[in-house]
């Protein structure tokens, strides 16, 4: 009788797909996506029409170490002088007026649905993966994240976990980071400032020795905060800190 059970339990996975596509396309007919820059019906499952998506400025020959945009892929003067903590910053698009909107939407008017969106153009364009063994989100201190209602690079991770088989986010019990203070607001801050509030800000929780961690967030502005999570994960044993991100600011 278990065996019975256990069989019937199974499901075709062709079939399964097929259910699925069948309940995403009624889904985009009963509640059709609108493109959050155009406004018009998107027509895909996601909120940015392929006119405005192709319309966003793709981070062209980033330096290799930094992704800092259009160094024609060779390291930038700032890695020459000092390289960061970070083994690498993998970002597909530059950061520009477009999607400084797009991130004001998602993260300050609480679009929460925008973050399936993010992590789908995220994988519109081509990333290399690292070696990673945990995947971790940038954390929010509890404060900022009861008024947001939401970690959007938690959301980021969980969506690009769903997407992609070669990103799987790590289970809090192994491994994850998490604010020790809150810290002031980032968004207008010089990188001088952004150091300052960020020292010693994070805490690492589990085991990360010897492991190669990725880190996800929504965007990457000086790489302070990167290289603040970079220097606890480092000083706590692992091995190399990636960070994967939407978009990458040109150097300033």
């Amino acid at each position: 009788m278990k065996a019975i059970t256990q069989r019937s339990l199974k499901v075709n996975p062709q079939f399964a797909s097929a259910v699925k596509a069948a309940a995403c396309r009624a889904l985009d007919y009963l509640a059709p996506q609108r493109c959050v820059y155009c406004d018009q019906l998107s027509h895909t499952s996601e909120a940015v029409c392929e006119v405005c998506r192709d319309a966003l400025c793709p981070n062209d020959a980033p330096c290799p170490r930094c992704g800092v945009p259009g160094v024609d892929d060779h390291l930038c003067p700032a890695c020459l002088k000092q390289p960061p903590l970070l083994h690498s910053i993998t970002a597909p698009y530059e950061y520009d007026a477009a999607l400084a909107y797009f991130m004001h939407r998602w993260k300050y008017l609480g679009e929460q649905r925008l973050s399936l969106t993010a992590a789908k153009l995220m994988l519109k364009e081509p990333i290399y993966i690292e070696k990673v063994e945990y995947w971790l989100a940038t954390p929010l201190h509890w404060r900022r994240e009861l008024r947001r209602g939401f970690n959007q690079s938690e959301d980021l991770l969980r969506a690009l976990s769903a997407l992609a088989p070669s990103i799987k986010a790590t289970p809090a019990k192994l491994a994850r980071l998490s604010r020790r203070r809150a810290t002031g607001s980032q968004a207008h801050a010089t990188r001088r400032e952004r150091l300052s509030n960020l020292k010693g800000a994070f805490r690492v929780h589990g085991n990360v020795q010897g492991r190669t961690i990725g880190i996800v967030d929504d965007v990457c502005t000086t790489a302070a905060t990167g290289n603040a999570m970079a220097e606890t994960l480092l000083d706590a044993g692992a091995a190399e800190v990636h960070l994967y991100c939407l978009a990458r600011t040109p150097a300033r």
